[in-house]
Parts: C-alpha cells; sequence; structure tokens
C-alpha cells in the first residue's frame, strides 16, 4: 500500500523531472522516434537516470507511487526504482496491461520484465496474448535475456525459437519488430545459436513467404547475422 509519505516523495520526483522537460524533445518524441506523448512531460531518459542516481534502490513504494501518476517519465523512472522481488503475477500483470508505448515497455522489460524469478515463463506467457504492448514486452523481455551479458541457458533460448516463428506474421510494427530484435539477439549472443537462428529465419520464409511482416523479420536478422562485422563480433563469443 502507497502511503501519504511516499506518494508525496514521487510528487517531488516528478517536479524535478518536469524541471528538465522540454517541448521541442516532447514533439521529437512523438515525430522523430513515434512514441505516444499523451502523457509525457518531454524529459530525456538520460536526464531520468541522473536525477535518480543518489536514490537508494530498488525502492517498491516509490516505484509504485510514480506508476500510478501515469506519467510517461514516471512510469520509465518506475521500472528503473521497482524490485523486481516484490514484483507479483498479479502486479506484473497489471502494468503490462496499461503500456501504451513502445519506449516504456522496453525500459520495463530491461529494468524490470527480464530481472524477475522465471523471466522465460512471463516472456512466454506473454506473448501468447493478443494485447499489442503485453507481446510486445513478450518479446522485449526476451531481447534482454538473449544479450551476451545474461546469463540465460543456451537450451532456454532454443526453445524460444518456434514462438518467433509463430508470431513472426503479427503485423502490428510494434510486435513484429520485437519479435525481430529478439531472434537477432538469439542469434548474436554466441556462435553455437547463430546456426539455429538462422535456420529459424529460413524457416520462417519458408513458411510465411507471402507475409509482409514475417519477410521483413526473417530478411532483416538473416541480414544482420550475415554481415562480416556482426560475424567476427559472434565469433570473439563464448
Amino acid at each position: 500500500m502507497t502511503t501519504q509519505l511516499t506518494r508525496s516523495r514521487a510528487q517531488e520526483l516528478v517536479r524535478r523531472i518536469q524541471q528538465f522537460s522540454s517541448p521541442a524533445f516532447k514533439k521529437q518524441m512523438k515525430d522523430r522516434f513515434g512514441i505516444n506523448t499523451e502523457h509525457a512531460l518531454g524529459t530525456p531518459v538520460t536526464t531520468l537516470r541522473k536525477i535518480i542516481k543518489a536514490l537508494p534502490r530498488p525502492d517498491q513504494e516509490l516505484a509504485e507511487a510514480l506508476w500510478e501518476t501515469r506519467l510517461h517519465e514516471a512510469r520509465i523512472t518506475a521500472s528503473m526504482l521497482a524490485d523486481p522481488a516484490q514484483m507479483t503475477r498479479e502486479k506484473l500483470d497489471a502494468w503490462a496491461y496499461e503500456l501504451n508505448s513502445w519506449d516504456i515497455c522496453d525500459a520495463c522489460a530491461g529494468n524490470l520484465f527480464a530481472r524477475v524469478k522465471n523471466p522465460l515463463k512471463l516472456a512466454e506467457r506473454w506473448m501468447k496474448k493478443e494485447e499489442e504492448f503485453v507481446r510486445r514486452a513478450g518479446f522485449a523481455t526476451l531481447a534482454f535475456l538473449a544479450l551476451p551479458r545474461a546469463k540465460t541457458d543456451y537450451k532456454d533460448l532454443l526453445k524460444m525459437l518456434p514462438f518467433i516463428k509463430n508470431y513472426a506474421t503479427d503485423p502490428r510494427p510494434m510486435v513484429h519488430k520485437a519479435v525481430n530484435w529478439a531472434l537477432r539477439n538469439i542469434g548474436k549472443k554466441n556462435p553455437r545459436l547463430t546456426p539455429h537462428a538462422l535456420q529459424c529465419a529460413r524457416e520462417i520464409l519458408d513458411l510465411y513467404a507471402d507475409n509482409r511482416a514475417a519477410v521483413w523479420v526473417a530478411k532483416n536478422a538473416s541480414w544482420e547475422l550475415n554481415s562480416p562485422k556482426i560475424k567476427q563480433m559472434i565469433a570473439g563469443r563464448k
């Protein structure tokens, strides 16, 4: 339960965030990056990190109070402050179903969703949901779990490839771009996974040759994984 003191702390933090906001940057968020700015103030994420740098973390109460404000930047900040260990399944779902912009979605995926207990199970469950940003959250979480520094087991990532193959056909850009992101990251994680990711791309092309979204997902991933620079980078990983 959020206390009045915590709400006051959240309000003070929002005031600080607002001090660094800019109408010009808010316009850029929308026009250049396709961000939903309905509840945005126009403060860069780099500034948000500086604002909370001295704050003790995690701070679940403060994170929940910030989330309750519905403000764009406050919700991104909430993802940085939240405690993965205190995010119950119900609370995770509540946050996921309120996502309304790709940048909040991806911030939550990287800062929070990928750090909870059994994150792959969470990602898999969300992938199967029809809601646009819930499904994106599933694939964005997978993309973070496939980063080189992530300790996700090789076999567990292989089990995710059928979901990539299945949902590559989603016509919504916010979804199939995240599917592509997850496929590319799995392929780039290490040399053992690269052939499996490329095979997944080939299977997508074979199965869905007439689906524009699927063809883009597969061809874009194949192009990146076959580029000399990326192949050299992958070769240096274990």
